[in-house]
């Protein structure tokens, strides 16, 4: 099907890969091959973990994201959270022996490897804590993916919406106040109650602001690569408080 040089034939790879699966053609393939791929060679013709490569640099970059803010937002600095273990977890889904699951990742998928890392170096040691950690990471899952609205939750119409969390004129104003300061790259405004905010998600924002304003003025570039993520993470936890609360 090729006669010339594989490193060609990488570019053509490549190329193909970067689509997403639903835009990818079996045409694309062969119209640079010397001849049509068989339907039974396409159909096993797929990037997975088994036989990608993964960064370690991006493995490494993940952790260390997930860790810092697990750790501000959870005011814990648990052996189970670090980036080490973080990034051992991530290795084996990324890597995955044979026997293990290559494609269609999910959280859960992350979680069950997790698990086995923490298990595998520190037995029953950290139980508690790590399921803990666990149970408020899978809350906050669920209720992100909760607001997805697309054909591939099969939505025929909207529900009615519900609040599921009671804000004061003065949490609202604040959060908007944040929201729009996080997108024009201002100042963060302080939460105006000296007691600060009470309820569990805006003790978490609030947490992520003490964050921001750490990376701000920082220059430790372990800190500083994160300052995108930590913005979008902001923006995002705003936009959820004011999606779900009562008006």
């Amino acid at each position: 099907l090729w006669n010339d040089t594989f490193e060609k034939f990488s570019a053509h790879l490549n190329h193909f890969f970067s689509l997403p699966r639903g835009e990818r053609r079996k045409s694309d393939l062969d119209c640079v091959l010397d001849k049509p791929l068989s339907m039974y060679v396409y159909e096993q013709f797929e990037l997975n973990f088994h036989n990608g490569l993964v960064s370690s640099s991006a493995i490494s970059n993940i952790a260390s994201w997930a860790h810092h803010l697990i750790r501000v937002s959870y005011k814990t600095d648990s052996a189970v959270i670090s980036t080490a273990v973080i990034s051992r977890a991530l290795q084996y889904v990324t890597h995955p022996p044979a026997f293990e699951k290559s494609k269609d990742l999910t959280f859960d998928d992350f979680c069950s490897a997790w698990k086995k890392t923490v298990f595998k170096l520190f037995g029953k040691k950290y139980d508690l804590e790590f399921e803990a950690i666990l149970t408020e990471l899978n809350w906050l899952y669920s209720q992100q993916e909760s607001q997805i609205i697309g054909p591939e939750k099969n939505e025929l119409a909207p529900l009615p919406f519900y609040p599921t969390i009671y804000l004061t004129q003065t949490e609202i104003d604040w959060t908007e106040a944040v929201e729009l300061a996080v997108f024009n790259n201002q100042v963060l405004p302080r939460f105006p109650l000296v007691r600060g905010p009470q309820k569990p998600r805006l003790q978490e924002l609030d947490r992520a602001i003490s964050l921001y304003r750490i990376v701000q003025t920082t220059q430790l570039p372990e800190l500083l690569k994160h300052r995108e993520n930590i913005r979008a993470t902001i923006l995002e936890r705003c936009r959820g408080l004011l999606n779900d609360c009562a008006r």
